[in-house]
């Protein structure tokens, strides 16, 4: 009624322009539907890229509230997660390449000139492809807790969540976890969300600084609808399959924006990883955040949205350092 009342009027207030549609849908060039939610108001405009692969934005938004605070975020389900469209028909629709474009059509639909950039976990690595592709098109890019940017680093990654996997748990643990996190089995579950929930409280408990900070999380990694969590893992599989045995270090020279790395201490993502970063992107620095691990929103909040809200005003963090750019090899 608002909104009516707003266009019969001809008013183009800002008390009209909040009333228009938090929630909506965008298509992508190829024509899929990626469903987006608009939380906060403000005249700074932060776009944030959720984890996964294979999430949902309800994954990361409810942790994030507070960068809602005085600006407007702009969260989406990226492709064949959450309620963007499905598609696992079609492995060539969940691509690195796909995703780098449905990032260029938020900014288009939002008419934004240029994003500045939230990416979490996997989320970093896709803004940092982004990055590389469109440069002209950032203004300030936040890699929170970023997944590696090369294979080799990930392997690493990998190893260590197994390595802490066998500390918690029994074999008969371990046992059922690896039935339970093949893409198939969620595929052929009657229920996925219990499979999907079962499955999360054992690894993201790894995940943290220790087993208690997981109880903190808000975000649901499972949420979402039924057929979405069902191809989850799915999702997941193939979009780390498209990406090869990548490196994208080498493309990140061209990237001038200014680039905050943050990255907690006990994070099972090894912290040359984002050193990596750090040191491959011209302007960037690396905030290493203690007793944290790769949830540093929940599991030092106070540190984690200071840093971010001082990094969005245009300044790094006193504590955020500079990485030496790897010397290159003749």
């Amino acid at each position: 009624f608002t909104f009516l009342l707003c266009v019969f009027l001809w008013q183009a207030s800002s008390d009209c322009l909040a009333q228009s549609p938090r929630e909506g849908y965008i298509t992508a060039p190829d024509g899929v539907r990626l469903f987006y939610k608009v939380v906060g108001s403000g005249a700074e405009t932060l776009v944030a890229v959720h984890g996964g692969p294979g999430n949902s934005l309800t994954s990361i938004l409810p942790d994030l509230e507070p960068l809602a605070k005085n600006r407007r975020v702009i969260y989406y389900d990226q492709r064949g997660s959450g309620r963007s469209d499905l598609l696992d028909d079609d492995d060539s629709k969940l691509s690195i390449t796909k995703h780098i474009q449905d990032l260029e059509a938020v900014r288009a639909h939002f008419k934004l000139d240029k994003m500045t950039l939230l990416g979490n976990s996997w989320g970093g690595l896709l803004i940092g492809y982004y990055a590389a592709a469109h440069p002209g098109r950032v203004e300030r890019l936040i890699f929170h807790s970023p997944a590696p940017p090369t294979k080799v680093l990930l392997s690493e990654m990998d190893a260590e969540v197994q390595r802490r996997l066998k500390r918690h748990y029994t074999d008969e643990q371990l046992k059922r976890l690896a039935v339970i996190a093949r893409w198939q089995y969620w595929l052929k579950a009657s229920d996925p969300r219990a499979v999907c929930n079962e499955m999360y409280r054992m690894v993201l408990s790894v995940y943290g600084f220790n087993l208690e900070n997981i109880k903190l999380i808000k975000g649901d990694v499972c949420s979402g609808p039924k057929e979405s969590v069902r191809r989850q893992r799915f999702v997941t599989a193939q979009i780390w399959q498209s990406l090869g045995d990548y490196n994208l270090l080498p493309s990140l020279g061209v990237v001038k924006a200014p680039a905050l790395v943050i990255h907690g201490t006990a994070d099972v993502i090894p912290v040359k990883a984002s050193e990596a970063w750090a040191g491959a992107l011209p302007n960037a620095r690396l905030l290493l955040i203690e007793k944290s691990g790769h949830m540093p929103q929940f599991e030092q909040p106070e540190i984690f949205f200071k840093a971010v809200e001082t990094f969005l005003k245009g300044d790094f963090p006193p504590e955020a350092k500079k990485i030496p750019t790897p010397a290159k090899k003749s």
